[in-house]
């Protein structure tokens, strides 16, 4: 053999050894990458086998129909029975209050059981989600006495299934005021957020400032821990970053309709945002008109959503036409999500988006069926 088939023997097989040396290399990583996968999503295995089974009794089109269709609220509560709402709903519920609590309560034992078998990682946002129960029964309780109500009527309409115990609801609703239902949550970890701004309810005798500021720090709360790095919490940051985005356009154009300074409607911000940074929020809250809205949001995901909206809200001035867009949008970004990360987080991600979207056309149903409105009407409501 010459030096020249030595030199060619040796160059094919040391490029043979790099094919295979190469080809190791990206199994292992492919290996890797897998038992990385497995190990980041086997402990949803459990929980998102339980999500499936919960999803499949979502209410479909048929039995959404039907409720649209009832003649009265008895006959759409005759309708819930037999479904995830049935235990919740007493046959005798007369009026709106007692079944939108029911609706309150199924959905605040959804937060609560994904709460308790969802791995850690998950389990501190969705408490987070489930301490908006006590948030929305300090609200209720500060609206009551600001309304006059008494303790037990207001303990009524409350849902007692959040971190506040309920000897301490019971507590808060015998308060005469608004500032003894704050004083009385001295020590918790609402106590300091409320009377932080109670000064500036004491001046407007508006009870916004103090329940925005609760909303600020259960969503702020949810940022917060949603910083942490990992591939499952990064989808559940996407989420709740939207969500944040989408609840300060909300106040935006609401305010925006109802022509609150931009000074105002700067405090009742959040000062986070996932796509709309802060100073984005500063250009939107300045903005002299609804238009001039749509135009700064140019460029990001929300424009054509809004700018889509603005037809209907010139003919009916209402900023609901945009929320409604708004919830919807979420929904169809939780059902994105969920397919992401199909073996981990993204299952509870897209059921409960679907499920908060279920019980308000819910409530939708049941206040147009006390209203009167026809099924025609409460079908445009609830269109998505």
């Amino acid at each position: 053999m010459g030096v020249g088939e030595i030199i060619t023997w040796m160059s094919s097989n040391i490029f043979v050894a790099l094919l295979i040396l190469t080809g190791i290399l990206i199994l292992l990583v492919i290996i890797v990458y897998l038992i990385k996968y497995l190990i980041d999503n086997a402990p949803y295995a459990y929980v998102n086998a339980r999500v499936r089974s919960m999803e499949s009794r979502l209410l479909d089109d048929h039995k959404l129909n039907e409720l649209i269709e009832a003649g009265s609220l008895v006959e759409v509560v005759g309708l819930l029975e037999d479904t995830d709402y049935g235990k919740y709903i007493s046959t005798t519920s007369k009026d709106v209050y007692s079944v939108e609590k029911s609706l309150d309560m199924h959905l605040a034992h959804i937060y609560k059981t994904l709460a308790e078998i969802s791995p850690d990682r998950s389990k501190k946002i969705l408490e987070l989600f489930e301490k908006r129960y006590d948030v929305k029964n300090i609200k209720t309780i500060l609206r009551a006495k600001y309304a006059g109500l008494d303790g037990e009527s207001i303990f009524k309409i409350l849902i007692p299934l959040g971190r506040i115990p309920e000897n301490k609801l019971r507590e808060l609703c015998e308060a005469k005021t608004v500032e003894e239902v704050v004083n009385g949550l001295e020590g918790t970890e609402y106590g300091k957020i409320l009377s932080e701004n109670l000064s500036i309810y004491e001046e407007s005798g508006n009870l916004i400032p103090l329940e925005l500021a609760l909303d600020r720090y259960i969503l702020e709360g949810l940022w917060k821990v949603v910083g942490i790095e990992g591939t499952n919490e990064d989808i559940f940051k996407e989420f709740i970053g939207r969500m944040i985005d989408i609840e300060n356009l909300k106040i935006i154009l609401r305010c925006k309709g109802e022509r609150v300074s931009s000074e105002v409607i700067l405090n009742y911000l959040l000062g986070v945002g996932y796509e709309l940074p802060p100073w984005k929020l500063k250009e939107l809250a300045e903005a002299e008109s609804m238009e001039g809205v749509v135009s700064s949001l140019e460029g990001t995901e929300y424009s054509n959503i809004i700018s889509g909206c603005l037809e209907e809200y010139e003919k009916c001035k209402s900023a609901y036409v945009f929320e409604r867009a708004l919830d919807n949008y979420l929904v169809e970004i939780g059902k994105k999500l969920s397919l992401r990360q199909p073996f981990g987080v993204g299952p509870i991600i897209g059921f409960i988006t679907s499920k908060e979207m279920e019980v308000k056309k819910l409530k939708v149903i049941i206040k147009g069926k006390m209203e009167g409105l026809s099924p025609r009407d409460i079908r445009e409501l609830i269109t998505t």
